[in-house]
């Protein structure tokens, strides 16, 4: 029987996401089938995999939209490990959201001034053309 649930994300750029995973210190695979592991030996496959320190991954699986859905036996990631599923999305959603846009802004030739942590979590950017 297998423990492993699929969160489906807006994810889809997987260079932007292992950078994301850089950022938040995880370290990872990537590959065409990295293993999943899960509870009693259960096993899933993804492109990237998130080694949490334990018995249990972390996966992002490419979905035939082109998008990634998160893949894990949050049971045993919880029990195993510090993370909790809602705070780690919301971690990886802000973090992947935050590089988009910083990447958006350079490709269209702008510069980053100034970048902010509002006191409610949010990030202000502030940018400028180039002369």
């Amino acid at each position: 029987m297998s423990h492993f649930t699929q969160v489906q994300t807006v994810i889809r750029d997987q260079t932007l996401l292992e950078e994301t995973l850089r950022q938040l210190n995880y370290q990872f695979q990537s590959g065409e089938r990295v293993v999943i592991r899960g509870y009693q030996g259960n096993q899933e496959f993804a492109q990237v995999v998130i080694d949490t320190g334990g018995a249990y991954d972390i996966g992002f699986q490419r979905q035939a939209d082109q998008s990634f859905a998160v893949c894990a036996d949050w049971w045993g990631v919880r029990n195993k490990t510090k993370l909790r599923e809602e705070s780690f999305l919301q971690e990886l959603n802000r973090t992947y959201a935050h590089l988009a846009v910083k990447q958006q802004v350079i490709k269209q030739g702008l510069i980053i001034e100034e970048e902010n942590i509002l006191p409610n979590g949010e990030i202000e950017l502030v940018v400028c053309e180039r002369f």
